[in-house]
């Protein structure tokens, strides 16, 4: 995975110190940018030149020597490396695929920065040769819940160059006693807009204005579903069945599965009973929440720390499926 810039030191976990979160790991500080443009020069995302290569082929090499075949539905995506000035591949996109400058949306930015009173927070660029990137605005509101539990809002765009996901706003929370990524997608709360490519700049602005009203009302959401899970007690024991349910563990576990099985919960064990991250919250289906949004944003295993950062930014795969359904079970005892 490819980060390109240096982490900063800010961003670390306040009841687990040196920890940072995610946005640290991908990211570099561009906190002291008063507009978009000196935010994307600060981490060297302007002026790839993002464009499509055609004439794309799958080559095949055997005993009898070197095919190759056109793929006539397939171009490459490539970028100049703002560093080398090389052209580079990102990934492989389909015709329709029309490639998006970063800098396209820095009147989005400007205009959410504007709206919104949020100042500019980190941005990185991960995946094959900056594939994938976010820009993160840190909100004016603090949500403490409980009167202690302290989260900061994040607006962010996340977006891509190989196709892999749409370009967006998102809306969500960062923990600061363990840096959790508080992905909590609620039924009825918007907490993201996607922003279309095909209209013009004008209408772009005009619907990104828009929306924003919506995605802030998922601060007020948040506020009171965790509220919610503070005031519900959780033994050890409930714990342990929603644990079972997130993880879908098999009923008849192979001797490897049930070793690890018993590795995780024994983590997992911890971190509700004894983890300082949970001592304000301890005993409460939010401190089980947070437990096992701990667990798969800073514990499980993984290829990298780069990798389990952007598994824990994605707004989709294993880990926000199962802090989605965690959340779900939890409230249900709420």
């Amino acid at each position: 995975m490819t980060v390109l810039e240096t982490p900063s030191t800010e961003g670390t976990a306040r009841r687990a110190p040196g920890r940072p979160d995610a946005w640290t790991i991908l990211g570099t500080d561009v906190s002291a940018a008063d507009t978009a443009r000196e935010a994307l020069d600060m981490g060297h995302l302007r002026n790839w030149n993002v464009r499509l290569w055609g004439d794309t082929y799958a080559r095949h090499m055997d005993e009898s020597g070197v095919t190759e075949l056109a793929m006539p539905d397939t171009r490459a995506a490539i970028r100049t490396n703002p560093f080398t000035g090389e052209a580079e591949y990102m990934g492989r996109v389909g015709n329709q695929y029309t490639a998006v400058q970063v800098e396209d949306h820095e009147d989005i930015l400007d205009m959410v920065r504007r709206e919104s009173g949020a100042t500019f927070h980190k941005l990185g660029a991960y995946g094959r040769n900056g594939s994938r990137y976010f820009i993160s605005m840190t909100l004016p509101r603090v949500v403490r819940i409980g009167g202690i539990d302290e989260h900061r809002m994040h607006l962010t765009l996340f977006g891509s160059h190989n196709g892999s996901s749409s370009n967006s706003l998102h809306i969500g929370s960062t923990r600061l006693d363990c840096g959790n990524m508080q992905r909590l997608i609620i039924s009825g709360a918007k907490h993201k807009y996607s922003i279309p490519h095909t209209v013009s700049a004008p209408v772009k602005l005009i619907k990104v204005q828009q929306s924003l009203a919506t995605l802030f009302e998922w601060q007020d959401a948040f506020e009171r579903e965790a509220q919610r899970l503070l005031d519900t007690p959780l033994t050890l024991g409930q714990f342990e069945k929603v644990v079972t349910r997130v993880f879908d563990d098999p009923a008849l576990p192979s001797k490897a599965q049930h070793k690890n099985i018993t590795v995780r919960n024994n983590a997992l064990r911890s971190l509700f009973e004894d983890a300082a991250t949970q001592q304000t919250i301890r005993g409460t289906a939010w401190a089980g929440w947070n437990a096992i949004g701990e667990y798969l944003d800073h514990v499980a295993p993984a290829k990298s720390d780069s990798s389990r950062a952007a598994r824990s930014l994605a707004d989709s795969g294993a880990v926000t499926d199962r802090k989605t359904e965690a959340y779900k079970l939890l409230a249900l005892a709420a």
